[in-house]
C-alpha cells in the first residue's frame, strides 16, 4: 500500500509541475520579472504530505474509477489550491516561515529591500504574496480544466460544482476564522460553536470532505455515495484539524517547520485553547489572555500559556475528540461498497492524518 501511495504522490507532483510549466510559459512575455513570483510558488508547491491528493485518488480507486489521468489532474488542482491557501494564510497571520523556509511574502519583501526600491518593503512583500496566491489559484484552474475536459458532461459538471463549492466554503471559512480571532479574549469560553464552524469550513472541507467526494464523483459514483464520502470526510477533517492544533501548540518546531508559540501569538481560537480556557481558573485565564493574539509576546509568556494548558485536561480531551472523529470516519467508510485496495488505502491515510508529528 505504501508503494501505491508513493506512486500516486509522484504522479500528482508531475501534474503540478505540468500546470506550473504552462503558467510559466504564459508569463514568459514579462521576462525574468515573472519569476520573482513564480519562483517562490514553485518552492511552496514542492513537498508537503499530499494528503488531499492521496485521499482523492484513494477514493477514486475505492469507487472503481478508471480515468486515472483526470483524477490525478484534479488531485493536482487540490494541492495547488492548498498552496494558494498557505501563501494567503501566511500574509493574514503574519507568519515568517513556511515548511522551515521564509514565507512567500518575506521572500518578496527581501527582494524589495535588496534592490532598494521605493516604498515600504513589508507592504510590497504582502502585496506580492497576495498576487502570488492569486496566481496559484489560476494555476489550480489550469489543472482542473485539464481534468474536466476528459470527463463525460454530467460527471464534469458534478466535479466542477464540488470544486467551486469547496473554494467558496474555504474562503468564507477563512473569514470566519479572522472574525473569531478578532473577538474579545473574554468571549473564548463561548466560542465552541464558532470554532467548530471554522474547523468544518476552513480546514475539514478541503482537507478531507471534498477530496473524498471528488474522487468518488470522478469515478462516476451516484449522489448518495458522494454525500456519504463527504460525511466521512467531515469527521476525518475534524480529527486532522485537532491534531494540527495540538501540534501547533505542543509540537516540535523541527518537525512542524513553524516556530514554537506561533499559533498563540497569532491568536488562533482552537478547541484545545477553548477547552483549556473553560477548564482553568481565573489566574489561568489571565495567563492565556496575556499572550493569546499578542504578536510580540515574549517566550516566557508563551511558556506560561503552555504550562497552563498542560495543567488542564485540554490535551487529553483533544486526543479523545481526535479518536472519536477518526472512528466516525472509519465507521462511515465501512458502510460503503468500496474496492478492497481502495478501502485499504483510505484506512492507511486516516492513520497518517491523525497519528502524525508534523
Amino acid at each position: 500500500m505504501t508503494d501505491q501511495l508513493a506512486r500516486w504522490a509522484s504522479e500528482t507532483d508531475v501534474a503540478i509541475a505540468h500546470a506550473l510549466e504552462a503558467q510559466a510559459h504564459a508569463g514568459a512575455v514579462l521576462g525574468p520579472i515573472s519569476d520573482e513570483l513564480l519562483g517562490p510558488l514553485r518552492d511552496v508547491s514542492t513537498g508537503g504530505k499530499r494528503l488531499r491528493a492521496l485521499l482523492l485518488l484513494a477514493s477514486h480507486s475505492a469507487h472503481g474509477g478508471a480515468d486515472n489521468q483526470a483524477a490525478t489532474s484534479v488531485a493536482a488542482a487540490l494541492e495547488l489550491f492548498q498552496t494558494a491557501a498557505l501563501v494567503h494564510d501566511d500574509v493574514l497571520d503574519g507568519s515568517d516561515t513556511r515548511r522551515g523556509k521564509p514565507a512567500t511574502h518575506r521572500r518578496v519583501e527581501a527582494l524589495h529591500r535588496e534592490h532598494g526600491w521605493h516604498g515600504d518593503s513589508s507592504d510590497f512583500g504582502e502585496s506580492g504574496a497576495v498576487l502570488a496566491g492569486d496566481l496559484t489559484l489560476m494555476c489550480c484552474q489550469r489543472a482542473l480544466g485539464d481534468a474536466v475536459i476528459r470527463l463525460p458532461p454530467v460527471t464534469a459538471r458534478t466535479v466542477s460544482t464540488l470544486f467551486l463549492d469547496m473554494a467558496d466554503i474555504v474562503t468564507l471559512g477563512q473569514y470566519a476564522d479572522l472574525r473569531a480571532a478578532a473577538a474579545p479574549i473574554t468571549t473564548l469560553g463561548d466560542q465552541e460553536h464558532e470554532i467548530r464552524a471554522v474547523m468544518r469550513t476552513k480546514t475539514a472541507s478541503y482537507t478531507a470532505e471534498f477530496p473524498l467526494a471528488l474522487g468518488a464523483a470522478i469515478a462516476g459514483a451516484d449522489a448518495a455515495s458522494i454525500e456519504a464520502m463527504r460525511s466521512a470526510g467531515r469527521s476525518l477533517g475534524h480529527a486532522f484539524q485537532l491534531r494540527d492544533d495540538l501540534l501547533g501548540l505542543i509540537g516540535s518546531p523541527a518537525a512542524t517547520g513553524k516556530p514554537s508559540g506561533d499559533d498563540i501569538r497569532e491568536g488562533k481560537r482552537t478547541l484545545v485553547m477553548w477547552r483549556a480556557w473553560k477548564s482553568t481558573d481565573r489566574a489561568g485565564r489571565m495567563v492565556i489572555g496575556d499572550a493569546l493574539g499578542v504578536r510580540d509576546a515574549p517566550e516566557d509568556a508563551i511558556a506560561r500559556v503552555l504550562r497552563t494548558v498542560r495543567e488542564t485536561d485540554a490535551i487529553s480531551w483533544s486526543e479523545g475528540e481526535i479518536a472519536r472523529a477518526a472512528g466516525d470516519a472509519r465507521d462511515s467508510l465501512a458502510r460503503q461498497s468500496l474496492t478492497r485496495d481502495g478501502a485499504a488505502a483510505l484506512e492507511s491515510l486516516i492513520t497518517r492524518a491523525v497519528d502524525r508529528e508534523a
